[in-house]
């Protein structure tokens, strides 16, 4: 499999930096690991650690993977720039038995990391190996911005405007898939320059979810539409999975 983030990984965190998440995602979590007694967390897709950097900043034991070197590269960077100690390890996530042989409180896959899978049999390995990396009601939360509300918006959006610098995207899909050409642009006296990153995704809904997780062998799956924990619905503009 094709690391596509070997260059953008670089680049990456013009979105944001990693100490800079929602109030809302923090509450989410905080929330939902003290009902469910969470102390140890795996991040399996970290990408550059801005999720590993918030939830050990909460107080949780985290570890860290990711199949991107270049990715976990720029994460360990950032993470010792924080001061933070996080174990990373590189793994995909369809077999993270090969990283791992403790078990974890709860496995999240955040961001929408696991659409990078396209078929039924990749999607459900993967699931299967986060079910098997956790612990007797373990859970597994899985984040993603592609909802029915999403994929009717208009196809350009401007993510990142600042004065030297403006992240697009350009989006197409088809009923299968969703592919979101990233489109930066630097234009500053110290950068000047152009780069375009294409990022396919699986378009996974709720029904979807449903479906492959029950085949894979959760039993208890509750979808919302954000961090709020609402319900989830074709109006929703993002789409959380909490299964055991």
């Amino acid at each position: 499999m094709k690391d596509i983030y070997e260059e953008f990984a670089y680049d990456y965190d013009e979105f944001g930096n990693i100490e800079d998440y929602l109030g809302s995602e923090k509450a989410f979590f905080e929330q939902l690991f003290a009902e469910n007694n969470v102390e140890t967390v795996l991040d399996c897709a970290c990408g550059t650690g801005q999720h590993l950097y918030m939830l050990s900043e909460m107080g949780y034991r985290v570890f860290g993977s990711d199949y991107s070197a270049s990715m976990l590269d720029v994460a360990a960077k950032n993470l010792e720039k924080h001061r933070r100690e996080i174990p990373l390890r590189q793994c995909d996530f369809r077999f993270l038995q090969k990283a791992y042989t403790e078990k974890f409180d709860a496995v999240v896959c955040l961001t929408t990391a696991l659409p990078h899978l396209h078929t039924d049999e990749d999607l459900v390995t993967a699931l299967v190996s986060m079910k098997d990396r956790l612990k007797a009601n373990g859970l597994l939360v899985l984040t993603q911005g592609t909802t029915h509300n999403t994929l009717s918006l208009p196809s350009i959006e401007v993510v990142v405007n600042r004065d030297d610098f403006s992240r697009i995207f350009v989006k197409e899909h088809d009923s299968r898939f969703q592919t979101i050409h990233i489109l930066d642009l630097y234009h500053s006296q110290k950068r000047r320059e152009n780069r375009q990153y294409d990022i396919v995704y699986r378009i996974l809904l709720d029904d979807d979810y449903r479906r492959l997780l029950t085949a894979a062998g959760f039993e208890r799956i509750q979808i919302y539409g954000d961090y709020d924990r609402s319900p989830y619905d074709q109006q929703s503009g993002r789409l959380i999975v909490v299964a055991r």
